[in-house]
């Protein structure tokens, strides 16, 4: 079978950017995949691909299948004990990046890292003009997050915490989180076989989100700047809370590429 006769077969089945990964993983990288059509599919890459497609319908996430996933131009160690990095958290990560350089930021906290790739793809860029350490309440996903330091050769602390239980003594520049925050019970299609502890947030969503923007005002230092994520429709209820915490100012309210508000920039101070 050729490529093209493949994609033909098989593109109302994966959506665009799942089958360019699929087939660079299996077959040929997306840059050269218009020369490739004419390509003829070896048996053992049809039955690889095949395999997936079977995974695949039953709407299992293609990271899983895999075992890897993309971010921030980076490639992480995937499995079902951790969220499935979204280009979207990028976002988060650049402007990290704009706040540590821009402010001479030095201590970095990473809250429930997952796979670690927000810390990994700064730490990957700033290397030793930064310090970072990051949690995560479960050790699954803390064993994941180790593999991919090992995978990057970057040097970052990893610590099993509840949000910041395990830091009563410490005090950090910058913070960033990507917290649960889809509401309980919301759950539906490939969201299904992702960790629930890292996407539910309570009946609102905003358990864990309340609770970050609360508690990180005693870690930060003055000056400091808290990056958080949350819901499309989180953005009036965290504009409340964080209007209600003395010293805390958002600098930035963050967009995702849909144009929904998905994140703030907090200053401490």
């Amino acid at each position: 079978m050729l490529l093209k006769e493949w994609i033909d077969k098989n593109k109302d089945i994966f959506n665009e950017s799942d089958l360019r990964f699929l087939l660079k993983n299996v077959l040929v990288s997306p840059s050269s995949l218009l020369l490739a059509r004419n390509k003829s599919i070896k048996l053992k890459e049809l039955k690889k691909l095949s395999s997936v497609k079977k995974e695949y319908i039953k709407g299992r996430p293609l990271s899983y299948i895999l075992k890897k996933e993309e971010f921030f131009g980076h490639e992480f160690f995937i499995n079902s004990d951790v969220l499935v990095p979204r280009k979207e958290t990028e976002l988060l990560v650049e402007e990290a990046l704009i706040l540590i350089q821009d402010n001479n930021l030095k201590n970095v906290l990473d809250l429930g890292t997952g796979s670690a790739n927000i810390a990994v793809s700064i730490k990957k860029l700033l290397g030793n003009k930064i310090n970072i350490v990051s949690s995560d309440i479960d050790f699954k996903a803390l064993k994941v997050a180790s593999i991919n330091r090992g995978k990057h050769s970057v040097d970052i602390n990893f610590v099993n915490s509840d949000l910041f239980t395990s830091f009563k003594k410490r005090s950090f520049d910058l913070i960033v989180a990507n917290p649960p925050y889809v509401e309980t019970g919301n759950l539906s299609g490939p969201l299904l076989y992702e960790p629930r502890i890292a996407l539910e947030g309570g009946r609102d969503g905003l358990d864990v989100v309340k609770r970050i923007l609360f508690e990180a005002a005693k870690y930060l230092k003055r000056g400091g700047f808290l990056v958080s994520e949350f819901g499309y429709a989180h953005k009036d209820m965290c504009e409340e809370i964080i209007s209600s915490i003395k010293n805390y100012k958002a600098v930035k309210w963050i967009k995702d590429y849909a144009g929904h508000f998905r994140g703030v920039v907090i200053k401490n101070g």
